[in-house]
């Protein structure tokens, strides 16, 4: 049959690959398949593990010359073939502990197995193909811009649950696609089955499904003897990895374990940062660009993606990826760490209130640096261009001029991809944000500790490339009467006389890398940073002469912020809207002051609903880990009274009551008639919020809660 690769993975048990195809019906094939994993060390040891396998039998090898991902050099290695999937990872484990430290590196063990098979069967994730049970004939390309979206039906589900008893909760209610279904436990989880499958579900989305629902379902469903009952194609759910807590940029997230069907794919979209930002189109492009199916893929950063590609593109050119980073730091001198361990280049804001500002910035200016450069582990210091290829301000490293790498092979392909979905229209605006995410984590994988082919000293030369970048644009709009009020990393805000598009034209064909006018401000408000007084990098707000508001670091851009706060700040951007120069907008500043006492005073009599009070925290640790009694370990509290357990990284939502002291904060699953928030709370909170947007202009939080509770 043909049609689209909707879903492989790999059945252990059967040493197989599951492959289901999406045409005029879903069809299920199996074929056997077990990979080859790769052995490098040298001669002697690798000697000795082949005589090892010999011993051990139900192992296949042979000798072979393979070139070896990050250095992409043609080393002496063992190719492997256990005799089923059972043994593939624990064999390859086994042959690391071997030997001394460091006598054997593996390679590919690692690789997903279905992987491995798309890629010898010259198929990807969702490519369009023709499908026999012994063969299949891909009829696509990755690379092709204008595929066609496979025609994938889509389901939302939602499920409540009742009160906790010994097997758990029951289901209370179950709906798809608004639809309630009626009836009791039994009749409503049968009923969702034959809903699915008679409306040919191909994806089910749900909002934090992979945290308790589904799992849960299928536990009543066991409980309730419904040996019919499935939310995939077939069987229950997939195997995956736990539940886990783990640290991402100094913050503590958690990642439950994921709900994967077979044969449908579920999508958490509480859980999914890229369709949160692209959509199922944007998951779809990365998709068949990585080698990762969207079930999967939704649950996974960008950064995961970019290390697939990567890895995808080695294996493509016949180099082994190895299964455990090993590549030193090269020694550096004191004095050689402080030139190279260096970020972006910074100029601090000029604080206050700007009128007529221009906003540029570099499009993709890391990757494209990447590609331009030639940066790669696999190009850096290559000897046969010692002394020449392309140098690095200021560093003593340089890239090949003759071989292109890896990684930017891998980046070109996508930053191509983008600026030709740039000009196709807003039907590809899903394709566009998701290439835009995974161009955006490329450049941090390059100094990330585990990534396969990352490099701090690749990392280190790619913000060398950039400080000389923004410093040359910078002198540039200086030259041209321009005046530089900010700048970090990759963006400029200038104010003068000069043209600005033909600023931005000029640094762009100079540098070879598109500067782009983002707009001109209104006006603009750089703010400044309550312990010191200084120029807050990230922290400002903005009108475009569009109309359109430009945020950053306020209240409005945060997750946690309530809803009663976030309605105080819009008032105060409205009352802002017109200002025409500074003396104006202080003025407007102290009318909207006034217009937010009025809200606090609704706040104080008590007439907005608690909804509108909740606060949103991330904790940090579990209930038993913390030691002081703040807010979060207040809600974690009340919520184990409630049989609750919370992770450290998941999110807890809650309301400040006004209660009895340390019992005052309530979880909204807790929340229910009668409670009262605490005003004052709430009062202060909206100051805060008040005070972030005026605080260059002396407006203190205290001073904001003065104005606020005197008329």
């Amino acid at each position: 049959m043909e049609g689209w690769i909707a879903d492989a993975y790999a059945d252990t048990a059967k040493s197989s690959v599951i492959v289901w195809v999406k045409g005029q019906s879903v069809r299920r094939f199996e074929f056997r398949y077990v990979p080859p994993f790769y052995v490098g060390g040298n001669r002697t040891s690798l000697t000795e593990l082949g005589r090892r396998l010999d011993r051990m039998g139900d192992t296949a090898w042979r000798r072979t010359l393979r070139k070896a991902a990050p250095g992409m050099r043609q080393m002496d290695m063992l190719e492997i073939t256990a005799h089923d999937l059972r043994t593939y990872r624990k064999l390859a484990e086994g042959i690391c502990s071997m030997g001394s430290h460091g006598s054997y590196t593996v390679y590919d063990a690692d690789i997903p197995v279905e992987q491995h098979f798309m890629l010898d069967m010259g198929i990807f994730p969702l490519a369009f193909a023709s499908v026999t049970a012994d063969r299949i004939e891909c009829l696509d390309s990755p690379d092709e811009l204008h595929y066609e979206m496979p025609p994938f039906r889509t389901l939302s589900m939602e499920v409540e649950f009742d009160e906790r008893d010994s097997a758990g909760y029951a289901v209370r209610a179950v709906s798809i696609d608004g639809n309630v279904i009626d009836g009791g436990e039994e009749r409503m989880l049968l009923e969702t089955s034959r809903i699915l499958e008679s409306e040919a579900c191909d994806i089910l989305l749900t909002s934090g499904g992979d945290a308790y629902a589904l799992r849960q379902m299928y536990r009543r469903a066991s409980l309730l003897g419904l040996d019919g009952f499935t939310l995939g194609r077939e069987g229950g759910l997939r195997g995956s990895y736990a539940a886990r807590s783990y640290m991402s940029y100094g913050r503590i997230l958690y990642k439950p374990s994921p709900a994967l069907l077979m044969g449908r794919a579920h999508i958490d979209t509480l859980n999914s940062f890229l369709h949160s930002e692209s959509g199922l189109a944007g998951l779809v492009e990365v998709s068949r660009l990585s080698y990762l199916g969207i079930q999967q893929l939704s649950r996974l950063s960008p950064g995961t993606a970019i290390s697939s590609m990567e890895s995808m593109e080695a294996l493509r050119q016949n180099a082994a990826v190895p299964w455990k980073k090993n590549r030193a730091e090269m020694f550096k001198t004191a004095e050689e760490l402080v030139q190279s361990d260096r970020g972006g280049l910074i100029y601090t804001p000029v604080t206050g209130f700007h009128a007529g500002v221009y906003g540029l910035d570099f499009s993709s200016l890391y990757p494209s640096i990447m590609k331009r450069e030639n940066i790669s582990v696999d190009t850096l210091n290559c000897p046969c261009c010692a002394g020449g290829g392309h140098r690095v301000p200021g560093l003593p490293y340089h890239f090949c001029s003759r071989r292109a790498g890896l990684i930017p092979s891998v980046i070109g392909r996508l930053i191509m991809r983008r600026r030709k979905y740039k000009g196709m229209g807003d039907e590809f605006a899903g394709r566009r944000n998701a290439l835009k995410w995974v161009l955006v984590t490329s450049f941090g994988y390059t100094g990330y500790k585990n990534a396969k082919f990352g490099s701090i000293e690749c990392h280190e030369s790619i913000n060398a490339f950039g400080r000389e970048m923004l410093l040359r644009a910078a002198k540039r709009a200086e030259e041209m009467g321009f005046t530089v009020l900010h700048g970090i990393v990759d963006s400029l805000w200038i104010k003068g006389e000069g043209d600005a598009e033909r600023f931005a034209a000029a640094i762009g064909d100079e540098t070879g890398i598109p500067f782009e006018l983002e707009g001109r401000y209104r006006w603009v408000v750089f703010l400044s940073n309550k312990g010191d007084g200084e120029g807050s990098l990230n922290k400002y707000y903005g009108l475009f002469d569009d109309g359109t508001y430009k945020l950053r670091g306020i209240e409005l851009r945060r997750s946690d912020t309530p809803e009663v706060v976030r309605f105080a700040q819009n008032v105060m951007l409205e009352r802002l809207r017109e200002s025409s120069d500074r003396d104006d907008f202080l003025r407007r500043a102290r009318s909207g002051i006034g217009m937010v006492r009025d809200i606090v005073r609704n706040v104080r009599r008590g007439n907005y609903p608690p909804e509108d009070m909740v606060i949103t925290r991330r904790v940090s640790k579990r209930l038993d880990e913390y030691s002081g009694n703040g807010e979060g370990r207040r809600a974690l509290v009340r919520l184990r009274e409630a049989g609750v357990e919370v992770s450290a990284g998941e999110v807890v939502k809650y309301v400040v009551a006004a209660a009895e002291k340390g019992r005052n904060i309530v979880p909204v699953q807790l929340l229910g008639a009668g409670v009262e928030y605490e005003a004052a709370h709430y009062t202060r909170l909206i100051a805060r919020a008040v005070a972030t947007m005026l605080l260059p202009f002396g407006y203190t939080e205290e001073r904001v809660l003065s104005m606020l509770r005197h008329s």
